[in-house]
């Protein structure tokens, strides 16, 4: 694999700079180096007009790369299709891949096309790659070697000009082993491979995407939301992330909206502001003076509602001012005193 694609590095001229847009690599995000060889990666390869299989644990973005894949080559302008062939039985991913001629079955009242019909000139990605049959298998292994394939009830041959794009969470090696999946049909899909990091693996981008997460959720429901205090971002970065981004952007999700994300054992896991944001408990209230308590509850009122307007108006600091009735230079200063910008 390696050779393959350092001699389509050399032929394409494929680098950083060979693309102009990089717009479909936005939501490949973080800077870890992990990361920055994906986004890389997907450069490379978007430039093959070949297979590639995207490995990856659960939440870890594989339709996102295989999106990005797909924006990226010079196929974009055509049809980008997508399907679990885990979410469907072997009847099922038949007929949803190839399609079916009226009367092909029970109830098949008319012809549908199916999807391999619908990506015409275009890519088309299977999503958990190792879940189908064995039949459905040799019938896919037949399109990759001959472009053809035949309906369901069906005797014509049809064509089909398709990228085909697979992405599993297994070893597909070890299937193979178990006699499980086709070894053919894995080095047709193997010619490319993009191995995607779980997040426990890029840990200095949990903070960085947290944060992201915070502001598109806030932004896009506009809400006043808590900001991520010290101990809950202490939490995300000590937290396994079983559920990789996608678990991440439920828990800022849950926290935006003021729940405890599932996966904590405890609200306390967040800091004594999650669930009171402006003065915390009330013993903790009541062991101050009514002075010092005021000042607390002042403070603490006005990171939260300028932290929450910024992410609003995406950190635009006049629109913001304009939003909250004050000046610019006086919201200016609010903000670099809870250093907010």
């Amino acid at each position: 694999m390696e050779s393959m694609q350092d001699s389509l590095t050399r032929c394409s001229g494929v680098g950083d700079n060979y693309y102009t847009d990089d717009q479909p690599l936005a939501r490949i995000y973080g800077h870890s180096s992990a990361i920055v060889e994906v986004r890389q990666q997907i450069r490379l390869c978007a430039a093959a007009d070949t297979s590639v299989l995207v490995y990856g644990e659960t939440g870890t973005g594989k339709e996102l790369v295989a999106r990005a894949l797909h924006a990226l080559s010079r196929r974009a302008q055509r049809p980008f299709v997508a399907i679990n062939c885990g979410a469907y039985p072997n009847e099922l991913i038949l007929n949803e891949l190839f399609g079916h001629e009226r009367g092909a079955f029970t109830g098949a009242q008319a012809r549908q096309e199916g999807l391999i019909s619908q990506a015409q000139g275009g890519t088309l990605f299977l999503d958990e790659i190792d879940s189908l049959s064995p039949g459905a298998q040799v019938l896919l292994l037949r399109f990759i070697q001959e472009r053809c394939f035949r309906p369901l009830g069906s005797g014509r041959e049809c064509h089909a000009d398709v990228r085909i794009i697979a992405a599993t969470h297994c070893d597909l090696q070890e299937r193979i082993s178990e006699g499980r999946f086709r070894d053919d049909l894995f080095y047709r899909l193997d010619v490319l491979r993009i191995q995607l990091p779980p997040l426990r693996e890029r840990c200095e981008d949990i903070l960085p995407l947290a944060h992201s997460y915070w502001r598109k959720v806030a932004e896009q429901h506009q809400l006043y939301a808590n900001p991520l205090t010290p101990a809950f971002e202490h939490w995300l970065q000590a937290y396994h992330w079983p559920g990789n981004v996608r678990e991440l952007e439920n828990v800022i999700t849950r926290w935006v909206f003021g729940q405890k994300p599932a996966s904590m054992t405890s609200a306390s896991d967040l800091g004594v502001d999650y669930l009171q944001p402006y003065y915390g408990s009330a013993a903790g209230t009541l062991a101050l003076t009514f002075s010092q308590a005021k000042e607390l509850v002042i403070s603490q009122f006005e990171k939260h509602y300028i932290a929450s307007i910024l992410a609003i108006t995406k950190g635009n600091i006049t629109q913001a001012a304009l939003k909250a009735g004050k000046e610019r230079r006086a919201f200016g200063r609010l903000a670099r005193k809870h250093n907010l910008v």
